[in-house]
């Protein structure tokens, strides 16, 4: 058969490159980008340049396996392994009842369009709140907190495209391709960098680190870890008291700005400076230059949202937004309105905060203050239980412990905080079922693993990036070669096992057929019901496309529906008060010298890509990263084995000098390393697989309210060299 080109996109991680994909015979020839898209100009990281070595990589798992008595594990086909787990799930439901049945949807999972929307099917089938995904573990106050507790804007914030600033604090688009709308665009993102300082846009960088956005940026603040809020508190005090705000915005359409400049009256530049590490001179220009505007957005990554004030840190965040009024206005176009989403007016106003959203879900069984979160996504609100607590669930006697485990996508013994309670968890398990394309840490811990098709062996849809470009673009692919053997897609799992258990399952948009198994275009047909752009339409057109005809002009505010931002909701006083407390104790750790946050690196994806012979020649492990003059004064050098130790743990890893680090702090990536059991030997292979950073985080010891979101950035760590043998 001749060779034939097929366009398609990148499903390695959220960004979803364009590709060419070159095919022979069903064999999958070469990978290479599609310079002829409109967003993202051929464009493509290295990561995804790997797709042919991950199709045929050695390791990947050609058939599910199943867990013998002896705990080795053997072939099974999907339908006899989907067989006994709905047989084994019936029977835990009836002991236990539903909640003890729980799902945890990894990052690896929200790149099958139709995975999550099957999983919460299944969920509300069997009467489970037990549905966990990765988006809790490291931003639940940015995508839940914050929006239940200010509201939000219905006509969308300004876009990096037509801004003329841009405040980013603790995200390196450059290397992570990951953004809110607002910042640099996870499409193209270097790009689109240096087209926007062509144009003129200002940005203000914020980051103990100089991360490849802050060497670019125009106002670089590196701050010391930690206070990031206690900054924006101050660059707050700075515009109010300059009367630099808009005030028409926050009279129409805010409340609570008079109680706000009270509480944030003793955030001065001068108090806040000092304990940062930084200068009054950077608050105040970093302020002003903000508020000049007049068009642009703040916005925050996971770095600081796992830090020690991540509740009041969002919050401060869309109230900077708020009242510098960095929204589209009635009259204006929507940049780009979603072509998947549902097809409804558009207004210039804002919903009101939504208390209900945090106080009447399901409450875990950890503690009254953590709950069910509700993620807001392009076909209305839907819940979570936060994945901080779900060890804690499952080691917890009792009505509603967790038994069961289904883990899509993911990998919790690497990503979870507090690996050894981790270990602990799935290890006591009734029932563990993976889906994963190897066997990992967390798969060799399972009853059962299924062997899924990846990305180019399946067709999908730019659903979940949807809303998150500039501009109504999307792109749909069929698969580009069928998968060789028993493999299956996540969705598939779901729908098997409900067909089994003798469910009755239902998208948003109306019921499941579950007699006959429907196609994934089938269901992603139902889960786009009434969007604005067919995605019979969108499946038309080979490679991806910006719908142009698709513009939406925002209407002025309804008033029977029209809400306001709230600027002072339930918990600021308090909140702001302990940042106030961190900001003037000088010596918060005093047993500690160093402070640990977390890194992203170009060559890994969580815990994937350290297989890939590309990807591994970058490094075999995650080094921790210091200042070359804190490693003079510890008498360590670079490259030397180290211990680093937490007031919860302890692990090895690499000393790397590097300066772009500020003095003081220690910089790693997560989800490295093997299990901390000591017969895994995972210590003494710190140079081949790295380490597991979870095992220094309590998840329970500072805990965030709602989310029990716990502090994974910002740790008070020693660093010392191993004691010879």
């Amino acid at each position: 058969m001749a060779l034939r080109t097929v366009k398609t996109y990148c499903r390695f991680c959220h960004a979803y490159c364009p590709m060419e994909a070159t095919v022979e015979d069903n064999k999958l020839i070469s990978i290479a980008p599609d310079t002829s898209n409109p967003v993202y100009g051929g464009y493509t990281c290295e990561k995804g340049r790997q797709l042919v070595e991950q199709i045929y990589h050695p390791t990947r798992l050609q058939a599910s396996q199943k867990r013998t008595r002896d705990g080795s594990f053997a072939d099974v086909s999907s339908d006899q392994a989907m067989d006994e787990i709905a047989e084994k799930l019936q029977a835990i439901i009836k002991e236990h009842g539903p909640r003890s049945v729980a799902s945890y949807n990894g990052t690896y999972s929200f790149q099958n369009s139709a995975a999550h929307d099957m999983a919460r099917a299944w969920h509300a089938a069997i009467d489970s709140p037990s549905y966990y995904t990765s988006i809790t573990i490291d931003q639940p106050a940015k995508v839940a907190i914050g929006l239940a507790r200010m509201g939000f804007w219905n006509g969308s914030c300004h876009t990096w495209s037509n801004s003329d600033v841009s405040l980013i604090i603790g995200n390196n688009t450059l290397v992570s391709h990951y953004s809110m709308p607002g910042t640099i665009p996870s499409f193209s993102p270097a790009n689109a960098f240096r087209e926007g300082q062509k144009r003129g846009l200002k940005v203000i960088c914020v980051d103990p680190r100089e991360t490849e956005v802050a060497r670019r940026a125009d106002l670089h603040i590196q701050i010391k870890p930690g206070y990031d809020a206690a900054l924006l508190a101050s660059m707050i005090n700075v515009i109010l008291s300059e009367n630099l705000h808009d005030q028409s915005f926050c009279d129409e359409h805010t409340q609570g700005l008079d109680q706000l400049k009270i509480d944030i009256a003793p955030f001065i530049p001068d108090a806040v400076a000092a304990n940062a590490g930084i200068t009054k001179e950077e608050i105040i220009a970093a302020a002003r230059l903000f508020a000049a505007g007049p068009r642009g957005t703040a916005a925050s990554g996971t770095g600081p949202e796992m830090g020690p004030h991540a509740n009041l840190l969002q919050h401060l965040i869309q109230s900077l937004n708020a009242i510098c009024g960095r929204y589209n206005r009635a009259g204006e176009r929507v940049p780009n309105p979603g072509n998947l989403t549902l097809n409804t007016p558009m207004y210039a106003q804002a919903t009101p905060p939504q208390p209900q959203w945090l106080h009447d879900g399901v409450k875990s069984r950890i503690s009254d203050d953590i709950g069910e979160v509700v993620v807001v996504g392009p076909y209305g609100p839907v819940k979570e239980m936060p994945t901080a607590v779900i060890a804690d669930e499952m080691l917890q006697e009792g009505d509603g412990q967790i038994k069961a485990l289904i883990c899509v996508g993911g990998n919790p013994l690497l990503a979870w905080p507090d690996q050894q309670k981790t270990l602990r968890a799935l290890k006591g398990l009734d029932l563990l079922v993976c889906v994963d394309i190897k066997m990992g840490p967390t798969s060799e811990l399972a009853d059962y693993v299924l062997a899924p098709k990846i990305c180019l062996e399946r067709e999908d849809v730019t659903l979940l990036t949807d809303i998150w470009y500039e501009q109504p673009y999307s792109q749909y692919t069929k698969a580009v070669v069928e998968a060789q053997g028993d493999k299956i897609e996540e969705w598939e799992l779901f729908w098997g096992l409900g067909k089994r258990m003798g469910l009755d399952m239902a998208l948003a948009n109306g019921p499941i057929d579950m007699e006959t198994k429907p196609t994934k275009f089938d269901l992603l047909k139902l889960i786009t019901d009434g969007s604005r752009v067919p995605i019979e339409q969108i499946a038309a057109h080979e490679g991806g496309k910006i719908y142009e005809e698709n513009q939406v002009i925002l209407e002025p505010a309804d008033p029977a529906t029209q809400g306001r931002l709230e600027l002072y909701p339930e918990d600021l006083g308090n909140e702001l008060e302990a940042a106030f407390a961190d900001l003037q104790n000088t010596n918060q750790h005093p047993d500690f010298s160093h402070l640990l946050i977390s890194r992203r690196m170009k060559n890994t994806y969580n815990s994937t890509g350290q297989e890939f012979t590309q990807l591994r020649s970058r490094g075999t492990t995650n080094p921790a990263y210091i200042n070359s003059l804190d490693l003079n004064a510890l008498g360590i050098a670079d490259g030397d084995m180290i211990s680093v130790e937490s007031a919860h743990g302890r692990i090895p890893a690499i000393a790397a000098a590097s300066d772009d680090v500020k003095p003081g702090v220690i910089s790693m990536s997560h989800c490295w390393g093997g299990s901390p059991e000591p017969t895994a030997g995972s210590d003494e292979k710190v140079l081949k697989i790295g380490s597991n950073t979870n095992r220094l985080v309590s998840n329970i010891a500072e805990y965030k309210k709602y989310s029990g979101m716990p502090r994974q950035s910002c740790v008070p760590v020693n660093i010392s060299k191993p004691a010879a043998h």
